[in-house]
C-alpha cells in the first residue's frame, strides 16, 4: 500500500525543500487544468494534495510517522470531515476552568514500534471505560502474478473483531494477537506471507456530542434554573457515562464553573487516575410562562425592589 512518501516519490527522511519540490513537480503534472482530465489522475492530485498537506507540516508529519499511514490517514479524514464541529468545540474551549486546560503531557507511552503495521480503532469516550468488542478493519495491496501488468496489485480487505479492555485511552496500542476474537483467516495469510511483520492496534477516540477534550480532561455546558441558582438544589449533569448528581449552593451566580474531579477520561498507567469533568453553568430563562409564574415573578421583581429602595 502506497504511503505518502511513495506518493510524492521522496525517501522517508527527506527534507522539506525535497518535499516541496516532489510537491510542484508533481502538481504541476496532474493539475486537472493540466492532466488529461481522467478520474484517476484527478484522484491522484487528491492524494499528492493530502500527503503534500501532511508531510509539509512539521507536527502532522511527526504524528504521520507515530500513527502510521493507515491509521493516521483515517483520523485526517475524520478531522477534516468535521470541520463545523470542530470550530464549534474551539468557540466551547474559551472560559473555561484554568484548573482544567492542561494538555497532553510528554510523559505517556512512546507509542508503537516503527516498523509496525498500525490499524487504527475508534472508541467512543464511553467505551474507554469497559472491555468492548469492536470491528477492525485491513486493506492491502495482494501482487497476482496471473493477472495482467496493469492490475497486478489487487486490493485485499479483512473484518475482524478485537477485545479492548476497559481503562483505554487515546493513541494506546495494543498487540494484535493479544485482543484479536477469531479473525482467524487473517492471522493466518499473515502468518504465511509476512511472518516478520508485527501488527498492532491503535486506539483513537471519536469526540462526543456536548462534549470538548482538551487532554484527558472534558468540557461541557450546563444550564440551571434562575430558582435553584438562587435556592440551591441538587441537578443532574451529564457525564460520558450516565449523569452525576451535583449540588448547587444557594446565591450561585451564573457562569460559574464546577470541576468534577476524575470524571474525565483515562490516562495512561504511567500517570493514573483520571482527567476532570468541567462545567460551565448558564442560567436557564423561561422562554413561556403561566400566569401564575408571571404573578409571582411581578411579585418577586416587586419586594426585590422595595428592598433595594429601603436599602
Amino acid at each position: 500500500m502506497k504511503n505518502y512518501y511513495d506518493i510524492l516519490g521522496i525517501s522517508r527522511d527527506a527534507t522539506q525543500a525535497q518535499i516541496k519540490a516532489a510537491y510542484r513537480k508533481l502538481a504541476k503534472k496532474y493539475h486537472p487544468d493540466a492532466s488529461s482530465g481522467k478520474e484517476e489522475d484527478k484522484e491522484h492530485f487528491q492524494e499528492i494534495q493530502e500527503a503534500y498537506a501532511v508531510l509539509s507540516d512539521p507536527e502532522k508529519r511527526k504524528m504521520y510517522h507515530y500513527y502510521g499511514h493507515e491509521a493516521y490517514r483515517k483520523s485526517y479524514h475524520a478531522q477534516h470531515s468535521a470541520s463545523y464541529e470542530d470550530s464549534e468545540n474551539s468557540q466551547a474551549k474559551e472560559g473555561h476552568c484554568g484548573a482544567c486546560a492542561q494538555g497532553r503531557t510528554d510523559d505517556e507511552d512512546d507509542g508503537p514500534p516503527p516498523q509496525s503495521v498500525r490499524i487504527a480503532v475508534w472508541l467512543e469516550l464511553e467505551e474507554t471505560l469497559d472491555t468492548v468488542i469492536k470491528d477492525a478493519y485491513y486493506t492491502e495491496q495482494i501482487l497476482n502474478m496471473n493477472a495482467s501488468p496493469k492490475k497486478r496489485f489487487e486490493e485485499k480487505s479483512w473484518k475482524f473483531q478485537v477485545k479492548i479492555p476497559g481503562g483505554s485511552y487515546d493513541h494506546q496500542f495494543f498487540i494484535l494477537d493479544d485482543v484479536i476474537c477469531g479473525g482467524e483467516e487473517f492471522l493466518e495469510y499473515q502468518r504465511e506471507h509476512h511472518p516478520n511483520k508485527l501488527y498492532v492496534i491503535v486506539i483513537l477516540l471519536r469526540d462526543k456530542p456536548g462534549f470538548v477534550r482538551q487532554g484527558y480532561h472534558l468540557y461541557t455546558d450546563f444550564s440551571v434554573d434562575y430558582h435553584t441558582l438562587v435556592l440551591g438544589g441538587t441537578v443532574k449533569i451529564p457525564s460520558i457515562k450516565g449523569e452525576i448528581l451535583v449540588d448547587i449552593p444557594a446565591g450561585t451566580t451564573p457562569e460559574r464553573k464546577l470541576r468534577l474531579v476524575n470524571q474525565g477520561l483515562i490516562r495512561p498507567k504511567k500517570i493514573g487516575g483520571r482527567g476532570d469533568l468541567c462545567v460551565q453553568l448558564h442560567i436557564k430563562i423561561p422562554q413561556e410562562l403561566t400566569l401564575e409564574q408571571l404573578s409571582i415573578m411581578l411579585k418577586l421583581r416587586d419586594v426585590l425592589e422595595d428592598h433595594q429602595d429601603l436599602a
